[in-house]
């Protein structure tokens, strides 16, 4: 038997716990756990194959084409001297 305290301040406690009652937790727990591994190992086997064939048709079927591409974007590359920005007029009641 092994003696276990149970409890916090004046509540303590010690329990007598059969060894075959810690085998059977430990088993129990070690039982839990492989069952974890084998659902995540079986989502793996299905989510990766989904992401790659998915990421594959990405790169395919969507992927982005030069003839699509803003031109203003790559203006700068050509030429370093220009500076491109934008501007509003706030206020329009100037004196």
């Amino acid at each position: 038997m092994i003696h276990l305290v149970v409890g916090r301040g004046r509540y303590v406690r010690q329990m007598k716990v059969p060894f075959w009652m810690l085998v059977a937790a430990g088993g129990a727990f070690l039982l839990l756990g492989f069952l974890l591994f084998a659902v995540l190992a079986s989502l793996a086997l299905l989510a990766v194959p989904a992401v790659l064939i998915g990421a594959v048709a990405a790169h395919f079927l969507g992927g982005a084409r030069p003839a699509f591409r803003d031109e203003r974007a790559f203006a700068r590359d050509r030429d370093p001297n220009i500076i491109e920005g934008e501007y509003r007029v706030l206020d329009e009641r100037r004196p």
